[in-house]
């Protein structure tokens, strides 16, 4: 048996030190406690033997698998799926009331917030040895405020980028097209070849080299991977956002220089990051950003692409991850609270429910070696976490004003109204003021 059981098997000593307290009988069991889920519509990609699924439908398949063995009490679920732009109304604004979310499958930036203001409970005591050791440190450390785990990462999405191969070969670039299914490593001076042979070849002026946005914060992350290309870290050791030194500087002026050299699309800050990924899937850019659902869309649109890291020094990339995963509100009754984490740490111990991540990525070890085989670059992913590196820190507390901020500077540095030097230094100076205004004073 893989990992993934042996965390089945710490969960149920979990199981027998805890529970309801019994106050009633019903159907043989105590009380019954119901426990409100909600969630926005994540997508979880096509699952191998269910199809194209959502987290609301996982999260239905569990509350129906937790209840049938959960003897403790008589627990019941009720699931919301809610659209993003309504989280304040239908999450935030209920804490305190009688409509109160218990469990929120969080794909937020703004769990470290809530966490700071007394919102979530910690969920240290449900991540024993065996489920710790089976994610990687990167996502506990993605998850954890102040020392405390107040998300419990369930998939993530690796985001690389996807290269189209017909275009690398209509450009004699051959020699850069890595080996059938794997991960392609380039460093900044072979994107550098690479986008130069590319733009020689294209003819067109309509077809493109590379993505560039700025019209919305819409994948603002991977505008900010792109600064470390020369070398810099976009923050510094106190979580600071730090682009104005000599690396920092240099990765803006390598982006400007993308643009002036008619690499990416004309007038780039007025175009949003929807539009390259268009541009992408109609073969009118070359390189653009992926992760491995992306991956297999494209195939099934019969576009035939390979990924590759942002670019870095030394040559092994970046791949940005970000995580999905569970947060449990502190609603004042205790018994609700411990019922929700037991759910929580049920769904790691289900292979049905693990297979959900399947779609996207998982975070498990165990999961990734027990389907590494059976699913397409799989494997090539699970590989790559050492390369991994993460934008959002969950000591941020006002990540939503960092991106308000920081998309205008990328505006400035396009439009050419501010030298890259200038731009670097607002970018500390805008983004910093942001994090300082979401800190506890």
């Amino acid at each position: 048996m893989k990992r993934i059981f042996c965390v089945c098997l710490a969960f149920a000593v979990v199981l027998s030190l805890s529970g309801c307290q019994s106050t009633s009988s019903n159907n043989g069991k105590s009380r019954a406690i119901t426990l409100k889920i909600s969630t926005p519509p994540i997508g979880l990609g096509d699952i191998p033997g269910v199809g194209e699924s959502e987290v609301s439908d996982m999260l239905a398949l569990a509350a129906e698998r937790f209840s049938a063995q959960y003897t403790a009490c008589d627990v019941r679920f009720e699931i919301s799926r809610y659209n993003y732009m309504d989280e304040k109304a239908q999450l935030l604004d209920k804490i305190g009331t009688q409509d109160a979310t218990d469990i929120f499958f969080a794909g937020s930036w703004n769990t470290s917030a809530w966490a700071d203001k007394g919102w979530l409970v910690p969920l240290d005591d449900i991540i024993d040895e065996a489920l710790r050791s089976d994610i990687s440190s990167t996502f506990w450390n993605q998850n954890t405020y102040e020392g405390h785990v107040y998300v419990l990462p369930y998939h993530q999405l690796q985001n690389t980028l996807a290269v189209n191969r017909a275009m690398m070969e209509q450009a004699g670039l051959d020699a850069f097209i890595p080996e059938p299914d794997t991960i392609a490593h380039w460093s900044t001076e072979d994107f550098n070849t690479v986008f130069a042979g590319l733009k020689a070849s294209i003819a067109d002026e309509s077809t493109y080299v590379f993505m560039m946005y700025a019209l919305t914060s819409q994948g603002d992350s991977h505008i900010m991977t792109l600064l470390q290309a020369m070398g810099g870290s976009l923050y510094d050791e106190e979580g600071n956002f730090a682009v104005n030194t000599p690396e920092g500087i240099a990765a803006l002026a390598w982006l400007k220089s993308l643009d002036d050299q008619g690499y990416v699309p004309k007038d780039a800050e007025n175009i949003e990051f929807a539009d390259v990924i268009d541009l992408f899937g109609n073969g009118q850019l070359a390189i653009c950003m992926s992760n491995l659902t992306n991956l297999w869309d494209y195939r099934d649109q019969g576009l035939d692409v390979f990924p590759v890291n942002f670019p870095s020094m030394d040559g092994r990339g970046y791949a940005v991850a970000t995580t999905n995963g569970f947060c449990v509100f502190d609603n004042g009754d205790a018994e609700k609270i411990q019922v929700a984490k037991e759910f929580i740490r049920y769904i790691y111990s289900d292979e049905e429910l693990m297979k959900y991540t399947l779609g996207t990525l998982p975070v498990n070890h165990s999961v990734m070696e027990e389907y590494g085989d059976k699913i397409w670059m799989l494997n090539a992913y699970r590989e790559n976490s050492e390369n991994l590196t993460t934008i959002v820190r969950l000591d941020n507390l006002n990540w939503q004003g960092v991106r308000d901020a920081f998309y205008l500077n990328i505006q400035d540095l396009l439009r050419g109204t501010k030298t890259p030097a200038q731009v670097a230094a607002s970018i500390d100076e805008t983004c910093n003021t942001a994090l300082e205004q979401g800190r506890p004073h």
